[in-house]
């Protein structure tokens, strides 16, 4: 029986000395997997972080509000300057326009969609998940990295620096004030298109500061004298005040390319033949979205109304697109504006009102004439002869001859 256990005992022996191993072997595995995890999360959370704001055709505009611009002193504006719904725009000059980067656009369509645009913008950034939250709000002395940051009240007080290239976020959820020659610094490659500021009250840049990114503000914009700006200040229901102030709009942000737009049309037609426009896509890196063709009119110069007729198409690159046809039914002066959507890797782009090659003049159906032929002075003898002889009849009738 002894001689027979002993196999028994070295089998189980082994067996128990085998099993620390195989449980090593599972805990092992486990880790990897757990690693495996994670770092596949990372990959999946981390381009969310790095994802920029799109402004649509507000990132054309140096200033845009909502109730007025209004200026003092020698303000120069890279950008075009707009508002609506309000009209107000004062003090242009002796503010400027710098030659070749904008328009100023007063209640028109142009304006409208880049305060649409705006809306959608600010939604975006609002709703972007908070990655550190700033105590107090106090911003100077601080070095920060791509993020997204949110506070209440945000207040800058001496140098904020951004430091490295991405997507800078800050959701401000009361008023943004800065004080005198404050500054906003961007090293490593931060870039002052990829910063956005997300004011939900009021946004107030004094004397002398050095600001940096782009001001979405819910209500008002106040640049005071000498401050600078390298971004934009949009505001979505207030005004914009500026007073002998920079402001420089940048082309692109995160790497977007710059696109052109120009468009044609037939620029003169009869009632009742058809119209369509042309857009010309150009300077995008493979480009998609949409190209929106909106008409105007009959004899509204300011495209202000709501267009008569809108036609979008689907875009596959830079070229040529077409809008769909439309007959009109009122002689008189129509307006086309193109505009182009944009996407992740190329800006919005839109046309002006009463650009010389969207306007399309409609005539009224010409009168036909009807042609008489023209006779002879020997057929016009004969028929005064017939005449005659039918006159003097008709006496001797009369008569009773």
């Amino acid at each position: 029986m002894r001689i027979q256990r002993n196999p028994i005992t070295v089998v189980k022996y082994s067996w128990t000395q085998a099993e620390p191993t195989r449980t090593c072997s599972r805990r092992k595995k486990f880790s990897v997997s757990k690693l495996l995890g994670l770092i596949t999360l990372m990959c999946c959370v981390l381009p969310a972080w790095a994802q920029t704001v799109q402004l649509g055709t507000a990132g054309n505009f140096g200033a845009l509000a909502g109730s007025a611009v209004t200026n003092t002193g020698a303000s120069v504006i890279h950008g075009s300057v707009g508002v609506s719904p309000g009209t107000s725009i004062t003090g242009f000059p002796p503010g400027s326009i710098f030659p070749g980067s904008g328009a100023i656009h007063s209640a028109d369509a142009v304006a409208l969609q880049a305060e649409s645009d705006l809306t959608t913008a600010l939604v975006d950034a609002q709703n972007r998940v908070c990655g550190t939250t700033i105590a107090g709000g106090v911003l100077g002395g601080l070095t920060l990295t791509p993020g997204v940051y949110c506070m209440g009240a945000a207040n800058l007080t001496g140098t904020l620096t951004l430091n490295g290239a991405g997507v800078y976020i800050f959701q401000i959820g009361s008023a943004l004030t800065t004080a005198p020659s404050a500054s906003v610094v961007a090293i490593n490659g931060a870039s002052a298109c990829n910063v956005f500021w997300q004011v939900t009250s009021s946004a107030t840049i004094d004397t002398a500061t050095a600001m940096l990114g782009n001001l979405m503000g819910l209500s008002s914009i106040t640049i005071n004298t000498g401050a600078t700006l390298s971004g934009r200040a949009l505001a979505r229901n207030a005004a914009v005040s500026l007073d002998t102030g920079n402001v420089t709009a940048c082309a692109g942000a995160s790497g977007t390319a710059p696109t052109t737009l120009d468009s044609q049309t037939t620029a003169i037609v009869q009632l009742g033949a058809a119209i369509h426009d042309t857009a010309i896509l150009g300077g995008g890196t493979s480009p998609t979205g949409t190209i929106t063709f909106s008409l105007y009119g009959p004899n509204d110069v300011t495209c202000s109304s709501t267009p008569i007729f809108t036609s979008t198409v689907n875009i596959s690159g830079n070229g040529n697109y077409v809008s769909a046809d439309f007959v009109p039914t009122l002689p008189g002066s129509y307006h086309w504006i193109a505009s182009y959507s944009g996407d992740s890797g190329n800006d919005a782009a839109i046309g002006p009102c009463n650009s010389p090659n969207e306007n399309v003049t409609v005539l009224a159906a010409p009168i036909v004439a009807i042609a008489i032929p023209a006779t002879s002075d020997w057929t016009i003898s004969l028929l005064a002869f017939l005449i005659l002889i039918t006159t003097l009849m008709g006496l001797r009738r009369r008569a009773g001859c």
